[in-house]
């Protein structure tokens, strides 16, 4: 396949747990276009279309590698002394955040320099990650703190210690910074944070059985929740703060990205590894693909 023909792609990389690969998925077409060999146990992942790089946190390989966009292969592995499970990459990207889950601390990477790292101790089982749109503001989802932890980039000191639901996991921002999502998996619930007044509580909307990841739609009025033990997503409508439809998927969804060029979502299914295409207008599955063995794609993981 040609480098022109690539660049009009959009392309969705999964990782691939148990059989320690990501899929590559041309979204458009709907189908597997690449199997690329990585770490052991992938879970996380964050990508980067201005530096044409994918990057795969390795759980128990105890590194994260680094995929070429255009080549479609491994060009670099960063050793990572710890677990690392959730990545993000600031708007800017010059700086690689990534959570060591059994260490409680969060590595600051430089994407310039891999070897330039510094680290803060955050809460307990971090997990999910995001940035703020202005790249001062690093939020962590600290599972068994039940907080999200707001952290200075600059200087990596910790700013706000934000109380939410029970166990959160997968956290979002809205596309203009102004609310946090919080995915609580102990309590089948969103927390939703108004940035702009952190004092006031958030607000809760319950979801499905054992939510584990969100995403809120560009237009900032939907967010959709994967919920991994009614094997379902939830559609939330944010002016009235309820679920508006559910939608079954394959077994135990996990990760979820939007393609918003084709209108599409795409949730990997650990428990059928699969990833399943839903019309995003529809609001119904379109498609199924198979991928590798246990999907999670904990992450942005849409190259567009």
């Amino acid at each position: 396949m040609s480098l022109s023909a690539c660049q009009h792609q959009t392309l969705a990389y999964i990782t691939n747990q148990g059989d320690h690969t990501v899929s590559v998925i041309d979204t458009r077409q709907q189908k597997i276009m690449h199997t690329i060999a990585v770490g052991k146990a992938p879970v996380g992942i964050a990508v980067s279309k201005k530096l044409q790089r994918v990057y795969v946190t390795n759980v128990e390989g105890a590194s994260i590698s680094v995929i070429d966009s255009t080549q479609q292969k491994v060009i670099q592995t960063i050793p990572v002394k710890g677990s690392p499970v959730g990545i993000t990459l600031s708007p800017d990207n010059q700086t690689l955040y990534v959570a060591d889950w059994y260490s409680d601390r969060i590595l600051a990477i430089s994407t310039s320099n891999v070897n330039s790292q510094r680290a803060v101790i955050a809460g307990k089982a971090p997990a999910g990650l995001v940035v703020s749109p202005d790249n001062q503001t690093l939020y962590v989802a600290a599972r068994d703190s039940n907080q999200v932890v707001a952290i200075d980039t600059s200087s990596l000191s910790i700013q706000k210690r934000i109380d939410v639901g029970k166990h959160p996991f997968g956290i979002a921002l809205s596309h203009d910074g102004k609310q946090l999502f919080s995915v609580n998996v102990y309590d089948n619930t969103v927390s939703v944070v108004e940035l702009t007044n952190t004092d006031q509580p958030p607000y809760t909307i319950k979801v499905g059985e054992h939510p584990y990841c969100v995403i809120a739609n560009p237009e900032n009025t939907q967010l959709y929740v994967t919920n991994t033990q009614d094997d379902s997503v939830s559609v939330i409508d944010l002016a009235t703060r309820k679920v508006i439809t559910t939608m079954n998927v394959g077994m135990t969804p996990e990760g979820l990205s939007l393609d918003t060029e084709n209108n599409l979502l795409l949730v990997a299914n650990w428990g059928t590894n699969s990833v399943s295409v839903i019309d995003v207008a529809q609001k119904k599955v379109i498609s199924t693909i198979k991928t590798g063995d246990k999907s999670r794609a904990f992450g942005q993981f849409i190259l567009q």
